[in-house]
């Protein structure tokens, strides 16, 4: 694997800890083709974590101004992270991603990539402590996230699992754990082909591998998906990591070739 591109990253727009120019020069110092920053799309209720209405109008502006000044060295292409229950974004973006970060239960929406304890506390109040109908709950919402956010890639496609290293909550080996998964897994693939192979988890909580977990990737290649590597990057620091490592994980799981997005659309290159 010879080129590097990332196109999933956050700035200090949202929830990352660089600005935008900041997280540019970085892409820059690893060597990077190409790289977007994909600012989280304004929720329909209270976050701490995604742009603000009028964050998301100068962001785009930043971004704008960026490629003027930086486009000479690298791609730099201008994204949005589209939740399942996040509006249509007002801005124009050059990809979309489209994730779920929550689960609506009882009129609650329960976080699922807050903490493990913020977990813990979500299974026992609204699932009784089960967290095979919580993670159920998860996927089901998944399902839908395509037609939803209309997206160029799908994001942490389980990112339900992302404290269970280990198995410290669920068995991710249970078919009421696997049924689920697959089943979703099916739904949006008929919609949208190209998943992330996300390491971002890995960086941040010590996750042993990348999203989707391995059995979730050889079911996307026997389906005929395919895979763009992404870091997730809250800083400039975690951009590119452990891309070596997923990509001969996904070759282990059937992939030769891996996706990348240009101002034109998406091209192909072996891993």
């Amino acid at each position: 694997m010879t080129l590097l591109t990332n196109f999933h990253a956050h700035s200090t727009f949202c929830d990352g800890t660089e600005t935008p120019e900041d997280m540019v020069r970085a892409a820059i110092g690893k060597g990077c083709a190409a790289f977007g920053i994909s600012g989280h799309a304004p929720m329909a209720f209270d976050t701490d974590w995604c742009m603000t209405a009028a964050g998301e109008r100068d962001f785009v502006r930043e971004m704008d101004r960026l490629k003027a000044v930086y486009g000479g060295r690298l791609t730099l292409m201008t994204g949005v992270e589209r939740d399942y229950y996040s509006p249509e974004p007002a801005g124009v973006y050059d990809y979309v991603i489209g994730s779920v970060h929550y689960i609506k239960k009882d009129g609650a929406m329960l976080t699922v990539d807050e903490s493990e304890d913020a977990q813990r506390r979500d299974a026992a109040r609204y699932y009784a402590g089960d967290f095979y109908t919580y993670a159920r709950d998860y996927f089901r919402t998944v399902a839908g996230v395509a037609p939803a956010t209309k997206p160029d890639f799908i994001g942490h496609f389980d990112l339900v699992a992302k404290f269970n290293d280990g198995g410290r909550l669920f068995d991710e080996a249970d078919p009421r754990y696997t049924g689920p998964a697959l089943e979703a897994l099916a739904a949006v693939a008929e919609t949208c082909g190209l998943f992330e192979i996300n390491t971002g988890a890995m960086y941040r909580v010590g996750r042993s591998v990348p999203y989707p977990a391995p059995f979730l990737l050889r079911a996307l290649r026997e389906r005929g998906g395919e895979i763009i590597l992404s870091s997730d990057s809250h800083d400039g620091a975690s951009i590119g990591y452990r891309f070596a490592e997923a990509a001969e994980l996904a070759k282990a799981c059937g992939f030769e070739y891996a996706k990348t997005l240009t101002p034109s659309g998406a091209e192909t290159y072996k891993l």
